[in-house]
């Protein structure tokens, strides 16, 4: 016994004609299921890749920005060194004492007089980087302090910027016997 299709041939119910046309539409019905089921698979792989992708992008611009965090932070310490070596005050060595808090610690440097009334009065700045510690100048020293102030240890703010508005007596002078 052949198939059904042999059947109907030899009852004469169908042609040759009419056999292959409905061969042929059972192929293309059949590639289009498959068709189908593999699209569905394929979708759900493609959006499984496309996260993937996605994590994978957004774990390399998190590396990109850790990068680019790390280099600016050398380039501020770069920078920092630059201004301290080049405006280190080297002359201020002396036989007296300035006192200063670093890290809730009193730290000491030996200095002359005149550094140390400059010290008190503004004019330098005490600066620190990687433990060591340098005296500079006022400008060098507000440089700095843009770059980051956590490596101003010491500065004195001048008085004449800071004059108070409600002072009743910020109009009078201070006569020097009373200044000690």
């Amino acid at each position: 016994m052949g198939s059904l299709q042999d059947q109907l041939l030899k009852a004469g119910l169908t042609n040759e004609h009419k056999a292959k046309l409905a061969k042929s539409e059972k192929r293309k019905a059949q590639k289009k299921k498959k068709k189908k089921g593999a699209t569905s698979d394929q979708s759900d792989l493609q959006k499984h890749i496309e996260q993937t992708k996605q994590a994978q992008q957004e774990k390399a611009n998190q590396l990109n920005e850790q990068r680019k965090q790390e280099l600016k932070e050398r380039e501020q310490v770069a920078r920092v060194k630059q201004i301290l070596e080049h405006h280190n005050q080297d002359e201020i060595r002396g036989e007296l004492t300035f006192n200063f808090t670093y890290d809730n610690k009193i730290k000491e440097i030996d200095v002359n007089a005149q550094t140390q009334q400059a010290l008190a009065k503004g004019r330098l700045a005490i600066c620190v980087l990687e433990g060591q510690f340098y005296v500079l100048q006022d400008e060098p020293a507000r440089k700095i302090a843009e770059v980051d102030e956590k490596y101003i240890v010491f500065h004195v703010e001048n008085e004449d910027d800071q004059k108070d508005e409600d002072d009743p007596y910020a109009d009078y002078e201070v006569p020097d016997d009373l200044i000690w």
